[in-house]
């Protein structure tokens, strides 16, 4: 498992802080606190740091997210298509306040999925994986 990042600000309930959890292929990156202008650009190295360690998905977890601006929005939108373009699987696993912000700025999913617990990401990375392991066809594979 990689070590959590240091917050970015001194602990004042608003810093951001990442942790990496790399389980068979799939990296699990758990978010608490904001994800805003002062902390996005710890939260960009992270995020290059991490996608180049050849997973196949990644869950963002973003259910300790408190507060995110639009800086942390637009980052957060990098990342998944950075991600995407090497081919890994995104989900997320919104807070209510960033699934609210989500609804608002992009009626259509941009996320593969967006759902309401790391449990069901999982799942559903796994009936994903089944599918593709059983599958004869070789076409890119559909959206959970």
């Amino acid at each position: 498992m990689t070590a959590p990042m240091r917050p970015s600000r001194p602990d004042d309930g608003r810093a951001l802080a990442i942790v990496p959890h790399d389980e068979d292929g799939v990296q699990r990156i758990v978010l608490t606190g904001e994800l805003d202008v002062s902390t996005v650009p710890e939260f960009n190295k992270r995020m290059s740091e991490l996608r180049h360690q050849g997973f196949h998905s990644i869950v963002l977890d973003l259910a300790g997210v408190t507060f995110m601006d639009s800086t942390g929005l637009h980052a957060l939108v990098q990342a998944k298509r950075t991600i995407h373009e090497r081919g890994i699987r995104v989900i997320l696993v919104p807070s209510p306040q960033v699934r609210r912000t989500l609804e608002l700025v992009f009626p259509e999913p941009l996320f593969a999925a967006r759902l309401d617990t790391v449990e069901e990401a999982l799942a559903a990375l796994d009936g994903h994986l089944t599918q593709e392991r059983s599958s004869v066809d070789t076409s890119s594979p559909g959206t959970a």
